[in-house]
């Protein structure tokens, strides 16, 4: 289950733009059709914990939710 960690409320247009936070925490905007350059609409917006994956829900803000844990592969008795 996905918590919020901050409102922005952004009004977004998901036919024209990817929205995403990059490694910095920064909101960003790019247009899908992979010409023109990665805009910044939010700088440090959050504060990144690598036990979690960030993603703008719905409603604009950013959320995030617990990263799945790896599994350990066990040596097999050969």
């Amino acid at each position: 289950m996905a918590e919020k960690v901050k409102q922005l409320n952004l009004e977004r247009d998901y036919k024209k733009y990817l929205y995403f936070l990059d490694g910095n925490g920064n909101v960003c905007q790019k247009p899908k059709s992979g010409e023109g350059e990665t805009r910044v609409l939010v700088p440090n917006a959050v504060e990144r914990d690598n036990q979690f994956l960030y993603f703008i829900d719905k409603e604009g803000d950013v959320s995030r939710s617990p990263r799945a844990a790896r599994k350990k592969k066990e040596k097999e008795a050969a």
